[in-house]
């Protein structure tokens, strides 16, 4: 035999899932109660019938001693559905001895036979691979038993009855097993795309770490030779300092949405002052500003504007969104207005760029996505820097909207809780006396 064939052999005989195993065992205790349980109930409804308790107690045990060795026995573990499915035979058979000595009419049989049935049906939830053969005599099966229902002669065979269980339970046994494929595929489909997510996680937490040591270097000497070199080559090295910047923005905001995406990034709240948060943002994006022609105006409250949020959060958010405003405005520049509105903030960021199209801004907080994409792109960027945006503030109970109009220009909302505490910072502290 193949390696491979040996491989497919062996993932026959793998136990069912934890949920499967505790179906089965639940539904192996109440066939036990129920069969023994119900011998005192036909007892007191009916005394003359013959119903010798030792045949249920055998029946039962039965059922009750799959369930136990499934804790012991990996066999029965792995083939629990074919123990499970004989087990439902044998009801079926008792109830057909008890029928045919007992003179029951179906329409009384038919009740207990569903009874016991439905205890017995869901064991085939683990099978696999249902001959057609099943499928018929399921569905022929169900249709005698439907229609004995309506035949008030007690003449008619209880074991076609007691062979009607039997394919009753075949019959949602298909249904069942149908589901569950469907369901098996969805998990394999799952667990391949964490598998996936988990790698990708990984990849570029590792590319985050090694890298950014690399890039402080490279900006560092950047810094320093933009100082002390002379005018001929300022300009390069403004180049490799401004390259180094947009690929550790970049490395950062690939980093963020792949914690974010996996819930593991944590932020550490706290009261920020929206000003302070602001100012480096766009100390940092004047220069591009300023290579393009553009100004950058703020309009802020003189006094401290605190919202509970993290710092460095923030510090993303609005570096992403003016950063956007910059690269996509060509003439005129952004203005950043900071208003209040009841217990809420808002930070306008208002460009006088092409304005982007109503088709388009349903994009613009997907993932490597921008307004522009495939050869008419005129814009570099990975598209990365609102899908981060809009998400670090959806965690910190924050919101980001847009309006734009083509030719107009855009305007960027960010809404934050503002926290109440400007008014005791600011008061000075009174002595007594």
């Amino acid at each position: 035999m193949k390696p491979h064939e040996k491989a497919e052999t062996a993932a026959v005989h793998v136990e069912p899932p934890a949920w499967l195993l505790r179906t089965y065992r639940r539904l192996g205790w109440l066939a036990f109660v129920m069969a023994v349980g119900f011998w005192f109930v036909h007892r007191v409804t009916d005394p003359t019938a013959w119903d010798p308790l030792w045949l249920r107690l055998v029946i039962g045990g039965a059922a009750l001693a799959v369930v136990l060795l499934s804790y012991r026995i990996a066999w029965i573990r792995t083939h629990l559905a074919a123990v499970a499915c004989m087990l439902t035979w044998a009801i079926s058979l008792w109830f057909g001895v008890l029928a045919l000595v007992n003179h029951l009419t179906p329409n009384y049989v038919i009740g207990y036979l569903f009874v016991y049935a439905g205890t017995g049906i869901v064991y085939g939830l683990g099978l696999r691979r249902p001959e057609p053969l099943g499928a018929y005599l399921a569905f022929g099966t169900l249709l005698i038993a439907l229609g004995s229902l309506w035949v008030p002669d007690p003449v008619v065979s209880p074991a076609i009855l007691a062979t009607a269980t039997a394919g009753i339970g075949i019959a949602i046994y298909l249904v069942l097993w149908t589901l569950m494929q469907q369901q098996e595929t969805l998990d394999e489909a799952r667990q391949r795309a964490e598998a996936a997510l988990q790698f990708r996680n990984t990849l570029l937490s590792n590319m985050h770490h090694e890298l950014r040591t690399p890039l402080a270097g490279i900006l560092g000497a950047a810094q320093i030779l933009n100082e002390e070199a002379p005018e001929e080559l300022r300009e390069f090295v403004q180049i490799v300092e401004h390259s180094g910047r947009r690929l550790l923005h970049l490395l950062t905001n690939l980093v963020l949405l792949a914690r974010i995406e996996a819930d593991r990034l944590r932020l550490k709240p706290g009261l920020v002052d929206l000003r302070e948060v602001m100012h480096p943002v766009l100390e940092e994006l004047q220069e591009a500003a300023r290579e393009k022609g553009l100004t950058i105006t703020c309009r802020c409250p003189e006094k401290p504007v605190y919202v509970y949020a993290d710092a460095e959060a923030l510090n993303t958010v609005f570096y992403n969104i003016v950063e956007n405003a910059v690269k996509f405005t060509q003439e005129g520049g952004v203005h950043i207005e900071l208003r209040e509105q009841g217990d809420r903030l808002y930070v306008d960021v208002r460009d006088t760029g092409p304005g982007i199209d109503p088709a388009e801004l349903q994009r613009l907080f997907r993932a490597f996505e921008q307004g522009s994409m495939g050869i008419n792109r005129t814009h570099e960027g990975a598209g990365l820097g609102l899908t981060v945006a809009q998400r670090l503030l959806h965690l910190i109970d924050g919101t980001l909207t847009v309006e734009s109009r083509p030719g107009e220009g855009s305007t960027f909302t960010v809404g934050l809780r503002r926290a109440q505490m400007e008014v005791r910072t600011l008061r000075p502290e009174r002595t007594a006396g």
